[in-house]
């Protein structure tokens, strides 16, 4: 298969949000002869944060001189954006060869996987193939049974939890933090927030594995619509501490980064402060209040339920306009109550749109539970129209879900 038909194969596998557990990735591990062992690991679990704790730390890493796996999920526009070395996307060519690889695998051993089970199959083969020093993962969804977690984290991170795919995880926050805290492993070392939702939960899972718990504590310092600082205080004191992602739920995310950092320098790896600093102004994860055009302003940002909102809507005060002009698009599974008087409050004007996605909700049913908004499907021309009706001084907005923000960045030729 070439790149374009390793693609439509991978995609046409879907992804059952139902009835899913470890076996077939186990599965496919032992076909393939994976030896996972050799993967040193920090391990990111979360509803809010992961994508760029995950930037942070291996940006971290790869400035102190180690070769740095990534492997993020959900992709923005090229599903090679979820494999990276040292911040490099894998190579199409590479890509395609092992899509080819498990697809022959899976035909010849009778074996059915989603999509989401066998591109992070292919991800396991490329970051051993290329001999990474260290692969920094996050989870797709959940912890306990999502397909990363066949890897063992020498360091494991669970961000900010919120209420999120609670038809799959639990209806409760502490049902919620013990799918995540599944990610934890034997006499690994976790580092979390001390004041997270379902802080017992992760503090019992990591008695019970025997785990060091780290606490960092922070304390922001300036904002620009450019960078931001924040000191640390702990687990060790850090000053002015620089990062281009901006809204101060940034410097959170941060944080959790860098005490990984000194987590792994207890676990025996070398990471110097200079690394750490550096790597910090070095950092970027796409489609977090990103700006991807000036004229008009437009702001792209994959927030996806209650708290990721509200942090958006904050940080929106970084930047000076008259009008918000919002495109707004969102998955069946998500709580859009809680986005509704945010939309009210701020937007000017409300573009709904579906996003490409089998699992996106209906436009007419979003305006349903907003109350107001027009519908413009696809997200091509609902963008078009944004971008149409904003002046010199105004502000596009494109948030809902990671799965619109694709359309965005052709429309500009930004790249993820």
């Amino acid at each position: 298969m070439d790149y374009e038909e390793s693609k439509h194969w991978l995609f046409s596998l879907h992804v059952e949000m139902k009835d899913y557990d470890l076996k077939k990735m186990r599965l496919l591990v032992k076909l393939a002869k994976l030896d996972l062992q050799r993967l040193k690991m920090v391990h990111v679990a979360g509803s809010n944060g992961k994508g760029s704790t995950c930037a942070y730390i291996s940006s971290i890493l790869t400035e102190q001189g180690y070769k740095t796996g990534l492997y993020s999920s959900p992709h923005i526009l090229e599903p090679t954006e979820r494999m990276r070395i040292n911040g490099k996307k894998i190579p199409k060519e590479k890509f395609a060869q092992l899509a080819d690889y498990f697809r022959k695998l899976m035909e010849n051993s009778s074996v059915e996987a989603n999509f989401f089970e066998v591109i992070t199959a292919m991800a396991f083969k490329y970051f051993l193939e290329e001999k990474v020093d260290i692969l920094v993962a996050e989870t797709g969804m959940g912890g306990r049974l999502d397909a990363t977690n066949l890897l063992n984290g020498v360091v494991c991170i669970i961000t900010r939890i919120s209420f999120e795919h609670h038809q799959y995880l639990g209806n409760t926050l502490e049902k919620i933090a013990a799918e995540k805290v599944g990610i934890i492993k034997r006499n690994s070392a976790v580092v979390t927030l001390k004041h997270n939702n379902g802080i017992e939960t992760i503090n019992e899972a990591a008695q019970r594995n025997n785990c060091v718990i780290y606490y960092p504590e922070w304390e922001h310092s300036t904002s620009g619509d450019l960078t931001q600082k924040f000191n640390l205080s702990e687990p060790e004191e850090i000053e002015n501490i620089t990062i281009r992602m901006l809204g101060e739920h940034q410097c959170e995310n941060a944080a959790l980064a860098i005490t990984a950092a000194i987590a792994l320098r207890e676990k025996g790896f070398e990471v110097s402060k200079k690394s750490i600093l550096h790597g910090m102004e070095k950092a970027f994860f796409s489609g977090r209040l990103e700006k991807i055009s000036e004229n008009p302003l437009v702001i792209v940002d994959a927030a996806h339920n209650e708290d990721a909102w509200k942090k958006l809507f904050e940080a929106l005060e970084l930047f000076r306009y008259d009008k918000m002009i919002v495109v707004f698009g969102a998955m069946k599974d998500k709580k859009i109550a809680h986005v509704k008087n945010l939309l009210k409050k701020n937007a000017s004007r409300l573009i709904i749109t579906k996003a490409d996605s089998n699992r996106a909700a209906e436009p007419e049913k979003l305006k349903e539970k907003i109350g107001f908004g027009e519908i413009i499907v696809p997200e091509e021309k609902a963008i078009e129209k944004a971008v149409s009706l904003a002046g010199k001084r105004d502000l596009v907005l494109i948030t809902g879900s990671i799965y619109i923000l694709g359309k965005a960045y052709r429309r500009f030729k930004k790249e993820p």
